[in-house]
């Protein structure tokens, strides 16, 4: 009896638990919509969502699932990050929804854009698949923008990888298009037709165009000018295009300059240039408006309009402080970092009553170039208060915190700054280092993807997602992150750096040797963000690099001499000692010299090296066990965030 009894509770049992399962199982599958498709990671101006054809106010890192729409109004942008790390930029009245491709599944699904221009970035194959109201496309690890015009009219424009664009309504059609390839079609009844485009200005409104011109609302009368400045460094751009709109007309050059740059905000160029045209018909020869024309140049890459635009810009006006801080990216970015340093020193001087936050805030970002780091900390700070909502000022502040190593203190600036400025890249880029620096790698990788999504141009930030997908073992992906790193900026020595350390590590030294020489070759090119004290510092660990491969294909005395030649350079690396040291181990009656150099290297190298080496085959190096260095010192905290990211 007592058997049949227990008999009887387990069958019981047993029914109960797969009731459970099953009944769990029909919930998950009513409930597919409870898992996450996508998370809206920008937001500028208005966007909305739909669930249920309920509408309401989006808001940064929502979820959105299948069935979800999300909506981006007039003068507006966002940004939002796939489940498998793809990013998608949506430009100004687009519409784009998450449907299902299969029951019971997120993991392949249809991106649905009913209207408007989306920018992809994405490494995943067969994983995403584009609908359109005519045209349906499948990604195979590219970068590619999608145009809807209206329901008969689509164009793909693929920058890099490859798109399969077949017909979905009218005539049978299919096409796969390659990088630097672009294709149309405007009716069912027609084929698809390749054409020309520039790939420039079909991205154009995705680029970043930082602020050169300072306004306060105490410069303007009319008080609707005077709130849209206020909501505009507040981050309502919703409520200053409002308020702005409500201008219908003005003498005022200033007016149609401040208003052009908040279109710059957003990305709307085409009518930046016309408030520009219209404040220079008003004002021959502004300033102010060569500045914002020079910005609008350089950040699309064309470096000798910029700088022209910029000196004409200083010619005019040498008391201008938006004229000098364009000259100051300019220069920058022809890498005369010292010229860009005396032009900004000059816009903070000129400066009257409380000062220029914009000019501080740059001040703040050229110090740190240069490696001083409490000036940076200083000026950054006075811009902070000079104008608490100035971005540029809280990421340039992130970072001079991410280089003292406090972490916690720069997330906090560097996540204030995206709040206030969503679009800029610095700031997530900045974000992502700080997390991947405390451990979080996959975090860390998706903030530097949002940051490249922003700044798709820039060498150093796709470097760096190089270096992170490498160190996350996906070498497909940091491979073609370098390469298209190594075609944005020939000469940017950081990718051939990273890259030939990827050849090391894989077995490749002589690819790894000929990407290394090459990173030495140009690395007085980095003179764009370091100094050259830093730059020698660079100089010596290239050398160091070098000599490890040097010894990987047997040339032992070669590599020693690289290490000397290291040590010559910067007598402080502790990467060449340790080289050496390692070195030294090989040779005969070298003992005294292996250990010297270890001993130099464990006291020189920061303490958040890991591993610190073991001592080898020595047991006692005179040092008390655990002993190691208790701060970080000063001179490896100022090497550049490409060396210690």
């Amino acid at each position: 009896m007592m058997q049949q009894s227990h008999v009887y509770y387990l069958i019981r049992s047993v029914i109960i638990v797969v009731y459970a399962v099953l009944f769990t199982t029909t919930t998950v599958d009513a409930q597919t919509n409870g898992i996450w498709a996508a998370k809206i990671v920008s937001i500028q101006g208005k966007v909305e969502y739909e669930i249920n054809n309920n509408v309401s106010t989006a808001v940064l890192n929502k979820e959105c699932h299948i069935g979800d729409k999300i909506i981006v109004g007039a003068d507006s942008r966002a940004t939002i990050m796939l489940k498998d790390d793809t990013v998608i930029r949506l430009d100004q009245n687009t519409t784009i929804q998450f449907k299902a491709k299969k029951k019971r599944s997120i993991k392949s699904f249809w991106l649905r854009i009913d209207k408007g221009v989306t920018h992809f970035i994405s490494r995943i194959t067969h994983r995403l698949n584009i609908q359109t109201p005519i045209v349906n496309g499948s990604i195979e690890g590219t970068e590619f923008v999608v145009s809807v015009i209206d329901d008969d009219h689509t164009t793909f424009t693929v920058f890099e990888g490859r798109v399969r664009m077949e017909k979905n309504r009218g005539i049978d059609d299919e096409i796969y298009l390659e990088s630097k390839q672009s294709a149309e079609v405007t009716s069912p009844d027609e084929k698809f037709k390749n054409i020309e485009i520039d790939l420039k200005n079909a991205v154009q409104w995705t680029l970043h165009y930082p602020p050169v011109i300072y306004y306060s609302a105490t410069d303007f009368a009319n008080n609707d000018i005077k709130n849209s400045i206020n909501f505009y460094w507040k981050g309502k751009l919703i409520d200053a295009f409002t308020s702005i709109n409500k201008v219908t007309q003005s003498n005022d050059p200033r007016f149609f300059l401040y208003r052009a740059g908040l279109f710059l905000t957003v990305g709307r160029v085409d009518e930046a240039n016309s408030d520009i045209d219209n404040a220079e018909k008003l004002a021959p020869g502004s300033s102010n408006a060569l500045a914002l024309k020079s910005i609008i140049e350089l950040s699309r890459n064309n470096k000798i309009e910029a700088r022209k635009h910029a000196e004409n810009a200083v010619m005019n006006d040498n008391q201008s402080a938006s004229a000098l801080i364009a000259l100051s990216y300019v220069l920058q970015a022809d890498f005369d970092i010292n010229g860009a340093l005396t032009s900004i020193k000059k816009a903070v001087n000129l400066s009257t009553g409380k000062g220029n936050p914009l000019a501080k805030a740059r001040l703040a970002e050229l110090w740190l170039s240069k490696g001083y780091l409490d000036k940076a900390v200083k000026e950054a700070n006075e811009a902070v208060e000079l104008n608490p909502d100035i971005a540029r000022a809280q990421a340039v502040l992130g970072f001079a915190y991410l280089t003292q190593i406090k972490t916690r203190d720069s997330k906090k600036a560097f996540k204030e700054a995206i709040r206030l400025e969503p679009d800029s890249a610095l700031p997530h880029f900045g974000l992502g280092l700080a997390k991947i620096r405390e451990g979080d790698i996959e975090e860390g990788i998706d903030e530097i993807e949002i940051a490249r999504a922003h700044d798709r141009n820039n060498s150093l930030i796709r470097s760096y997602l190089g270096k992170a997908y490498f160190d996350e073992k996906s070498d497909g992906k940091s491979s073609k992150e370098f390469a298209i790193a190594k075609e944005l900026d020939d000469k940017d020595p950081t990718p051939w750096f990273y890259d030939a350390i990827r050849k090391q590590t894989l077995n490749r030294p002589v690819e790894a040797l000929h990407d290394m020489q090459k990173s030495i070759e140009l690395n007085d090119n980095r003179a764009v963000y370091r100094s050259k004290f830093l730059l020698d510092e660079d100089l010596a660990a290239r050398s160091a690099s070098v000599a490890r491969i040097y010894r990987d294909l047997g040339f032992q005395q070669r590599a020693l001499f690289e290490g000397w030649r290291s040590l010559n350079v910067d007598p402080g690396s502790y990467s060449a000692h340790r080289f050496l040291s390692d070195s030294y181990s090989a040779l005969p009656r070298h003992e005294i010299a292996r250990v010297s150099e270890l001993l130099q290297s464990q006291l020189l190298q920061p303490i958040n090296i890991t591993p610190i080496q073991p001592q080898l085959a020595q047991s006692n190096l005179f040092m008390l066990e655990g002993a190691g260095p208790a701060a970080a010192p000063l001179m490896n905290l100022t090497r550049s965030l490409t060396e210690t990211g």
